[in-house]
Formats: structure tokens, C-alpha cells, sequence
């Protein structure tokens, strides 16, 4: 009974919200009220009526990029938190690098440099795309970029993730170029984590990926411990650090998040990750000894 009042609820906003302005500012404050929440089960209960209600405001503005940035944040930290079934979780990953495309083809030149044939002439369009990216687009670029690189990383058995690889790394290359301090410094958490997930034959490269790590720690601090998180489960079960590892994760179990409520959720869900995480240390490593 209590999802089926919230789907009615999701319909009678969708059908009510007509404005883009009122649009905007209902979903960044739903976005920002659900990123300070303490109740992690009334998020998980609540938040599919939210997603439902950023689809629906997606379907009418299709090129609306605030609303393309909301849908691929907020899907892609719901699957994060709450899905395990890797079948929604494809489902998940692949509606957000849809939406991601979706968003950089806004820009004119990325939707040009698609549709071009030639080579040569491909790769001059996407360098004129990338050298054309200004700050006020970082926070577009990023979380399209960051969706598509998700997906690829979900993907990699499949070649046509590899051959996409390049192009998505290429532009978070571009952005942390005119903005790396962004979000928590999270052009260098990503960095970080291709880095250290890839092997050398495919660009990973485990003493740039603590350099990266490096920088994206200082920026984040304790704000941010989905960085700490990242750290411990891709380099330093990269380099066999046990000991490193158990360290971090009960660092971040043993974080105050009330000291920031903005990040109150997505330090839960890390909290809460670690935990699991902990618990089966001799299982993750068994294999690095």
C-alpha cells in the first residue's frame, strides 16, 4: 500500500509540474534533501517513486541537461546503494550511459563528431569538442562522462566497451584540466580508479593511481568517504596492502558522518559498504597471498 500511495504521488507531480523552472528547482531540492537524509530504509522505500517522477521529467525535456545530470546521479547512487541483482543492475547502468550520451550530444560538436566517417577528420572534431569545454560545463561533461566510464567498466567483455574506453577517458582528461578540485576532486578519484582497475596493456598504471589517489584524498577529506572507499577497494587491493586495506575501511566505519550532513547519504552507503566489506578481508586477498 505504501508504494502504490507513493506511485500515485509520483503521477499527480509529474501531471501537476509543468514548469522547467519549478521542474529544476523541485528536483535539485528533492536531491539535495535525499542526500542529507539519516534513514537509510526510508530512502531505499521512498527514493524508486523519486527516480520514477526524474524519468518522467526526462521524457518531456529530453535535452534538458540539469535534468539528464539529476537522473544519471540519482540512478546511478540508488543502484549503487540498494540494487544487487546484476540484472537490474544492467538495467540501471545502461538507461544512465543512454541519458549520458544523451546529455553530451547537447553540445553540438560531440553530436557532429558522431556522425562523422572519416577518421581523421572524426578525431579532429572531438579534439575541437573537448578544447571547446569550459568550466560552466564541468558539471555536465563530468557525471556523463562518469556514467558512460561505469558502463564500460560493467562492460568490459564486450569489445565495443574497450573501443569506447579512449574516448570517455579523454574527456575527464579534458575536465580535470580546467577543473580537477570538482566535486571532492573527483576527476582525480576517477583517475584513481582506472588506474588502478586496469592492467598496464590497457592503460592502468598503479604508481600514477596513488598520485591520483593522492590528490583526490586531500580534496575530499572525511566529506567525502566514498573517495576513502574507492582507494581501499581498487588500489589497495591492487598492490596486496591487507593491512593498508582493513586500516581504511575502519576509518570510514569509525567516521562521524554528522559532521556533514550535505553528504549524510553517500557517507551511509560508504559506512555501510565497508562493513560488508570487512568482513570478508581473508576472502578478498586469499587469492594475493
Amino acid at each position: 500500500m505504501k508504494k502504490i500511495k507513493l506511485l500515485i504521488c509520483v503521477i499527480v507531480a509529474a501531471s501537476v509540474v509543468s514548469c522547467s523552472s519549478i521542474v529544476g528547482n523541485l528536483t535539485e531540492g528533492l536531491t539535495k534533501s535525499l542526500y542529507k537524509q539519516k534513514d537509510i530504509e526510508l530512502i531505499e522505500d521512498g527514493a524508486p517513486a523519486f527516480l520514477l517522477l526524474i524519468e518522467s521529467f526526462i521524457e518531456n525535456s529530453p535535452n534538458d541537461r540539469n535534468q539528464l545530470v539529476t537522473g544519471i546521479q540519482t540512478f546511478s547512487a540508488y543502484s549503487s546503494a540498494f540494487v544487487d541483482d546484476k540484472e537490474r543492475k544492467k538495467i540501471f547502468s545502461d538507461k544512465t550511459k543512454g541519458w549520458a550520451l544523451d546529455l553530451l550530444r547537447t553540445y553540438p560538436l560531440f553530436d557532429n563528431y558522431e556522425n562523422i566517417g572519416d577518421r581523421d577528420a572524426k578525431d579532429a572534431a572531438f579534439k575541437k569538442f573537448l578544447s571547446g569545454l569550459k568550466k560552466g560545463d564541468v558539471k555536465y561533461v563530468f557525471w556523463a562522462a562518469n556514467a558512460w566510464i561505469m558502463w564500460i567498466i560493467d562492460n568490459l567483455d564486450s569489445m565495443d566497451a574497450f573501443l569506447e574506453l579512449p574516448v570517455a577517458k579523454e574527456i575527464v582528461t579534458r575536465i580535470k584540466e580546467i577543473d580537477g578540485d570538482f566535486y571532492y576532486g573527483a576527476p582525480h578519484l576517477f583517475d584513481g580508479v582506472y588506474y588502478s582497475a586496469f592492467p598496464e596493456n590497457f592503460g592502468g598504471n598503479l604508481k600514477k593511481a596513488k598520485e591520483e589517489f593522492d590528490v583526490a584524498l586531500k580534496l575530499s577529506g572525511d566529506e567525502f568517504l566514498t573517495t576513502k572507499l574507492f582507494y581501499a577497494t581498487f588500489y589497495l587491493t591492487a598492490i596486496g596492502d591487507k593491512e593498508g586495506f582493513e586500516k581504511v575501511l575502519n576509518e570510514i566505519i569509525d567516521m562521524d558522518i554528522e559532521k556533514y550532513p550535505d553528504t549524510r547519504l553517500l557517507n551511509i552507503v560508504s559506512k555501510s559498504q565497508a562493513e560488508k566489506m570487512i568482513e570478508k578481508v581473508d576472502e578478498m586477498f586469499i587469492n594475493l597471498e
